[in-house]
């Protein structure tokens, strides 16, 4: 009799622990969303806005931590361990699709470790190349790199990241041989390419449109194939002499795996209202994004299909970390 009234203590307690931590008041304490890029970079943009507004709103602040290394995996990797209360979520978007492939010893799967919360912003990527650069068109660059293989470089924000992919994608369409340069980071990629370290850059418009718009870099072409609204003078890629790409940059937001389900709406809830604020869609019209239309039963199956696209484009490509 002793045992099972232990065990129904036990049992009750557990219940009770649960629906203390899904009821609870959301965030507990300081919240943060672990970005697992540096400061400057486009998950960085993306997710500032959206934290500032969570930290108006809610009853505690929502900070960043940039956690940043080995493509994105150690800060996604850190966000996977998190408790699964809502006081650590994850920044990120189609680089982690990406990393599944690339890292296959990353240590946690997107799909297993994570709960998708919103897809918070779709923003085109963007081929720049130096203000004072000679090719005026991407054929221009296709033209010189068939004639001069392994000359010309492309500089990206570091070994299998999204910018890292989009270039060998190019290189494959296109036929010819360009040399990589990886940084540590977007911010120190476009420092050097706007000094003219590297010929080009395959990136996100969210992190390059204030460089077009101060005249800082030149955008040849939007690796998608429609123009965007927000730019509509820069041609897409086969307008511009480019092999065909589609290839735009989405970003969202997760939460550890096992996060009660009531704690997950009430965060998306949060999420999906902060961006519907003047601020946040500022932010977006500036960096030429747009917030996608994703419902939230459809939200886990888009990104298992982005993880499904992505694996086999990377493993086409033969880009493995270890």
């Amino acid at each position: 009799m002793r045992a099972l009234l232990s065990v129904a203590v036990i049992l009750a307690l557990t219940s009770y622990s649960t629906r203390s931590i899904s009821a609870a008041e959301w965030p507990t304490k300081i919240g943060k969303i672990i970005v697992p890029y540096g400061p400057g970079g486009g998950v960085d943009s993306f997710a500032r806005p959206i934290s500032s507004v969570l930290s108006e709103q809610l009853p505690h602040r929502i900070i960043i931590e940039n956690r940043s290394g080995a493509g994105g995996t150690i800060g996604v990797l850190a966000a996977a361990k998190a408790a699964p209360d809502g006081n650590v979520l994850l920044a990120g978007g189609v680089h982690q699709p990406m990393a599944e492939a690339v890292y296959p010893s990353r240590g946690y799967r997107i799909d297993k470790d994570f709960i998708p919360i919103a897809i918070t912003a779709d923003v085109p990527n963007v081929l720049v190349v130096p203000a004072n650069s000679r090719f005026k068109t991407v054929s221009d660059i296709v033209k010189e790199a068939k004639q001069n293989p392994g000359k010309l470089s492309y500089c990206s924000s570091g070994n299998g990241t999204s910018q890292h992919i989009l270039g060998e994608m190019f290189k494959r369409k296109a036929g010819v041989d360009i040399l990589h340069v990886p940084y540590r980071g977007t911010a120190a990629a476009i420092t050097d390419l706007i000094a003219g370290v590297c010929d080009m850059m395959f990136d996100g418009m969210g992190t390059s449109a204030p460089q077009i718009e101060g005249q800082k870099l030149k955008a040849l072409a939007l690796t998608v194939t429609k123009r965007s609204s927000r730019f509509p003078d820069i041609p897409t890629i086969t307008e511009a002499g480019g092999p065909e790409l589609d290839a735009s940059i989405w970003y969202a937001i997760w939460a550890p795996a096992n996060t009660p389900p009531d704690l997950v709406a009430k965060i998306r809830g949060a999420v999906k209202g902060a961006l519907t604020q003047p601020a946040v869609l500022k932010a977006w019209e500036v960096q030429g994004a747009v917030v996608p239309q994703i419902s939230d039963e459809d939200i886990v199956g888009f990104v298992d299909r982005e993880t499904a696209s992505w694996t086999k484009t990377v493993t086409e490509l033969g880009i493995k970390m270890e």
